[in-house]
């Protein structure tokens, strides 16, 4: 029930972003309407069970937090006026974490790809000038957990759909290439196991990101 509450959400999220981008009004064309950016970031995820069950000394996890690098390997952007936009990005984050046992290890793999309608808030699109935006979209978040022992190795995989919020600023450095910091905050949920024992990770919070930005 409750995931598909969320699903019901996130499918009403995106038709409403859809439908702001089709009734804004048409100004002139962008000189540059599409962009590609590489970004750097640290992911700092919510508490989750599956994090909490395992926190005890002794005990598989050995630590209760998650967080760590991530990393935005694909974020194109199109520009549709002056001050709409919509973006596609992919991003990856690892996380490892090992635990007091000996010779065991728990690795984990995050995923996201998302659709996000942006809005320019404040600035002009020129060089040596800044551009505060701002946007909401939906997702797809994925996991892949890895257990490495001596004898053994076992990975499960789940994913989920999720939504999120962005805040981010650019300094156009020229027409060309530009410099920006952005702050994402994600909410999703993802469940796996046996159905009667479910297990849960948040793959939402804050992901600060810093990257550079080319247009053409």
């Amino acid at each position: 029930m409750v995931a598909n509450r969320r699903a019901q959400i996130g499918r009403r999220l995106g038709a409403l972003a859809l439908a702001l981008l089709a009734v804004s009004p048409v100004h002139a064309a962008v000189e540059r309407p599409h962009a590609l950016a590489f970004k750097l970031g640290y992911h700092v995820y919510p508490t989750s069970s599956y994090f909490s069950d395992f926190s005890q000394p002794n005990e598989i996890g050995g630590t209760s937090e998650f967080r760590g690098q991530s990393l935005e390997v694909l974020d194109y952007t199109h520009q549709w006026t002056p001050r709409w936009g919509v973006n596609v990005s992919l991003l990856n984050g690892y996380f490892r974490k090992y635990t007091p046992l000996e010779n065991f290890q728990q690795s984990i793999l995050t995923w996201y790809a998302t659709v996000t309608p942006v809005y320019t808030i404040w600035g002009a699109k020129r060089p040596e000038s800044w551009l505060v935006y701002a946007g909401a979209g939906v997702g797809r978040y994925g996991l892949v957990l890895r257990f490495d022992s001596r004898t053994d190795s076992e990975e499960i995989a789940s994913y989920t759909l999720g939504y999120h919020t962005l805040i981010g600023a650019e300094y156009l450095l020229s027409e060309q290439v530009g410099f920006l910091i952005e702050e994402k905050y994600a909410r999703a949920r993802v469940r796996f196991g046996k159905e009667a024992a479910k297990t849960q990770i948040d793959l939402g919070g804050h992901n600060v990101l810093v990257g550079v930005r080319f247009h053409f």
